[in-house]
């Protein structure tokens, strides 16, 4: 597309401008001056060179955003978080000190996730705890919630040379008191609330029960 300037245009005869309106669009009435057209296009001319630079922008920001680096796969780092996925489970994820996966590689140590509860989130030792035997590879885990629990922390521990220490432990997490929820038992049918059943929650317990054949309820 030629360049909408004045100075083009110009150089134009009244026909050559009346059939380049055309082209673009442009209804042109017979009895309108010859500037008034060239106006038009240049006004034409003018919003078409802001939608081409507008694409290009486009286009640009999206190739840097294809360029920007990934995340890194760790931060060199070890600690550990808790998030409540739904009232049945909790998502735990952690990152390791590359030190740290050195010592255990090093020694045949093994790593596991204690998860322990308490009554309040100022208690000292837990009420009730379970572990769960973890790789060198792992970085996250679902974990699911035993009935009936107030608080939850989950502990990254490491076992090396026979003993076992507490690398990192997650903040304290309150669990929500859901009456369908702490009144479950085993093969009785769950009357979740609409708004609970999006969480997950009854495809949480069966898929638990599924692959463990086991209920914590």
């Amino acid at each position: 597309m030629k360049k909408l300037s004045r100075g083009f245009l110009e150089t134009l005869s009244s026909i050559e401008l009346i059939r380049l309106a055309d082209e673009y669009g442009i209804d042109i009435p017979d009895d309108l001056s010859r500037q008034f057209i060239i106006g038009d296009l240049i006004q034409l001319g003018e919003e078409l060179e802001r939608s081409e630079n507008a694409k290009e922008s486009i286009v640009l920001s999206d190739e840097k955003a294809m360029n920007v680096d990934t995340l890194p796969k760790t931060y060199n780092e070890t600690k550990i978080d808790t998030v409540l996925r739904n009232p049945v489970s909790l998502f735990v994820w952690w990152d390791l000190a590359e030190s740290l996966v050195e010592r255990v590689t090093e020694t045949f140590g093994a790593l596991s996730l204690a998860v322990c509860f308490f009554e309040d989130e100022s208690g000292e030792k837990p009420c009730g705890t379970f572990d769960i035997k973890i790789s060198l590879e792992d970085r996250e885990q679902y974990v699911i919630i035993p009935a009936g629990k107030k608080i939850v922390r989950v502990d990254l521990v490491c076992e090396c040379d026979g003993r076992k220490d507490t690398l990192a432990f997650s903040r304290p997490l309150p669990l929500p008191q859901t009456p369908q929820i702490v009144s479950m038992r085993p093969g009785e049918k769950l009357d979740i609330p609409p708004v609970m059943e999006i969480s997950g929650v009854a495809a949480a317990l069966r898929g638990h029960y599924n692959e463990y054949r086991q209920s914590f309820y």
